[in-house]
């Protein structure tokens, strides 16, 4: 591979650095292969301190902290951070989650330590949004309607105080959207639940 400005032959690790540059840091063996690059060569760059090894097929730049979220999203596509995760990373709470909570939709797999919900795919896609992760890099999460709805569908996953300091969080956020709120409600079947909520909180 020739470099465009010099005409000089582009090595391996000038391809990695490039890539991790251009690609948040991260770099997966197909990625490696893409560029032209044997993957035998893939031990031997990460014993010389080129890339870091952080999951079965995802490698990083050595100089980054790791991002869990980014390299779950990394590994499985389809995961969308959802429930007292997704409040968190939209600062909806001060509670850090012992244990990560993913959605899926069903017949999809995901192996780890995570707290799993598995939907059809109707309910999977509604609310998906692309926010940024703690470290700056690009996840899925659910947006705050749907997590409300959820949170309101799984009360054995929030006890009342958390989810009364949530909703006001939410219902004194100039980003709420009540109407969102309340077409995402008639879908997850919470309307009734939702509606009372909005009637006592919009009178203060």
């Amino acid at each position: 591979m020739l470099n465009e400005s010099t005409g000089d032959i582009v090595s391996e690790k000038e391809k990695i650095q490039k890539f991790l540059k251009e690609n948040h840091n991260y770099i997966l063996t197909r990625d490696i292969i893409n560029l032209g690059i044997d993957k035998k060569n893939i031990p031997k760059m990460v014993d010389d301190g080129e890339i870091k090894k952080v999951n079965h097929g995802i490698y990083m730049s050595p100089n980054v902290m790791e991002d869990e979220y980014y390299i779950i999203q990394l590994r499985y596509p389809d995961a969308v951070f959802s429930y007292n995760t997704a409040f968190h990373i939209m600062n909806m709470t001060n509670l850090t989650p012992s244990i990560i909570d993913v959605t899926m939709p069903r017949k999809k797999q995901i192996i780890g330590n995570y707290n799993i919900h598995y939907v059809s795919k109707e309910k999977y896609e509604l609310g998906i949004i692309t926010v940024e992760s703690p470290f700056g890099n690009p996840i899925k999460i659910y947006n705050a309607e749907r997590c409300i709805c959820d949170m309101l569908r799984s009360n054995d996953e929030f006890d009342l105080e958390l989810q009364n300091r949530i909703l006001n969080t939410y219902f004194n956020s100039k980003e709420k959207n009540i109407k969102l709120l309340e077409e995402y409600a008639k879908k997850l079947n919470v309307y009734d639940k939702v509606n009372t909520i909005i009637e006592v909180m919009m009178k203060w």
